[in-house]
Formats: structure tokens, sequence, C-alpha cells
């Protein structure tokens, strides 16, 4: 089983949706992936915003009580493929974990969407949540078609 790690900064948004999305089309599509998400600054004091647990209701996650993750190089050795939100957080990863360079990706460009990075909502508007999370899931549905292939 295949594990894919979601990066971003505090673990509160961008990587949580992109994990508990994937984690449902995968178990839906029967794929033998396993799913995690992290963040290089993540502080378990500091819960996700309650618009992030909305969207993902709407996906059909239940019951969503998500804890922030801090990256750790347990969580680097044990994920084939990480995929970060920014340039700025692959970066970031691999200058602390130099041996996660050739298995981590931003998740826009491993998608095949360019080089662009998706923006932090925090504090921002719930539409604007709404318009990351959209552009989250065009993604993670991007990098699954490429990984059945694989």
């Amino acid at each position: 089983m295949k594990k894919i790690l979601f990066l971003c900064t505090g673990n509160t948004c961008r990587s949580v949706l992109a994990h508990y999305y994937a984690s449902g089309l995968a178990a839906d599509g029967k794929l033998p992936l396993k799913f995690a998400s992290a963040g290089l600054e993540a502080r378990k004091d500091i819960s996700q915003p309650e618009i992030v647990a909305a969207l993902l209701a709407k996906e059909g996650v239940k019951n969503f009580n998500h804890v922030p993750v801090p990256m750790t190089g347990k969580l680097v050795k044990s994920s084939d493929l990480i995929l970060a939100m920014t340039s700025r957080q692959k970066d970031a990863l691999i200058a602390r974990y130099p041996r996660a360079a050739k298995k981590t990706r931003v998740l826009a460009e491993y998608a095949g969407f360019g080089n662009g990075d998706i923006a932090d909502p925090y504090g921002r508007d719930d539409f604007f949540y709404f318009e990351v999370f959209k552009l989250i899931k065009s993604a993670v549905n991007a990098a699954l078609e490429k990984l059945k292939k694989k």
C-alpha cells in the first residue's frame, strides 16, 4: 500500500482538506493508498476552522475531528509520496530532510496543473475556503488518476 502525505504550514486547512478528501475517494474506489497530512509549523493547540469540517461533511466525511500533526522525520521516511501545497513548503521540507527530495512534489504540479501554489485560506472568509477546496479537489482527483496508472 502506497502512503501519500499532504503537507502545508499549520495542518489545519489545505493539507487536511486534501487528506480527508483523498481518503474518501480512495476508499470508494478501493485504491491501495493510505493518506495522511502534516504541517511544517503545526501546533496541536490550534484547531482547524469550522468551515473545514463543513466542507468535508459535504463530501461525506462524518465526525471530523482533526488535531494538527507536526512534520517529523518519521513521517517523511514512511511516506512514498509527499505533496506540498506550495513550492516554498516543498523547499522547506527538502531543506530539513534532504532525502525527501526525490519523493516530494507540489500538489498542483504533480496533478499536471503547472507550477502553481494552492493559496492559504486560513483566516479568510468562507467563500475563499470554498474556492481553495475546489482547486484541491481537482488536483487530488488528477493526482489519484495519475497514481492509478502507476
